[in-house]
């Protein structure tokens, strides 16, 4: 097994969970991107491992309709990721997929009880980063960078033309996304600040 292939591994077993607030681990090797616009985004979204805040997020499916709230808080040594009623916390110790619903909790991260949305927990940075790479490999066209406002925010966007229309992404200046629209999924910021919501790591938080 090779060295980088067994640290993924490491990192993802929930007995080691003081890799979670590592360096986000990918299981492919990232795209290149020949698009100066995309690539200057991407350089954006690289900055949110560092950065502390609090997003609200309205996340529309648009094939069938549904809908929900997500919020994300990052501090130094955790992360809170609520998507419905189901919250993920990163912390230095352990990691946890908790139902706020039944107050429960269990270890490790628990994608599926998101999927109905076609998101991760990773929504909100490493999973549209991803997106974005793939998306720059199948453009169409030139991308069109410009600067766009959510939630009271100034934000940094590229709008790419693909095979059926066009995607457009947007970022905070401290990496954080903060509007993806393709033909699949609308995810929009609805609330930032760059300070950390320490209510979101309790499972009885809202």
């Amino acid at each position: 097994m090779r060295l980088s292939t067994f640290i993924i591994v490491l990192c993802s077993s929930i007995m080691l969970s003081a890799c979670a607030l590592g360096p986000r681990p990918t299981l492919v090797e990232d795209l290149p991107v020949g698009d100066a616009n995309i690539v200057s985004l991407l350089d954006i979204f690289a900055l949110v491992d560092s950065a502390e805040f609090t997003a609200s997020y309205r996340i529309n499916v648009n094939y069938g309709n549904t809908a929900a709230t997500a919020t994300v808080t990052q501090g130094e040594q955790e992360r809170s990721i609520t998507i419905g009623d189901t919250r993920y916390l990163i912390e230095t110790d352990r990691t946890r997929t908790c139902d706020l619903a039944s107050s429960s909790c269990s270890q490790g991260l628990d994608d599926t009880k998101v999927s109905d949305l076609q998101v991760t927990h990773q929504f909100w940075s490493r999973a549209t980063e991803q997106r974005l790479r793939i998306d720059a490999s199948r453009n169409i066209g030139p991308s069109e960078s410009y600067l766009a406002e959510f939630a009271d925010t100034q934000v940094n966007c590229v709008s790419v033309p693909v095979v059926g229309g066009t995607k457009v992404y947007c970022a905070t200046d401290e990496g954080v996304l903060a509007h993806y629209a393709g033909p699949d999924l609308l995810i929009e910021l609805t609330d930032y600040s760059t300070t950390v919501n320490r209510e979101l790591f309790s499972i009885g938080g809202t």
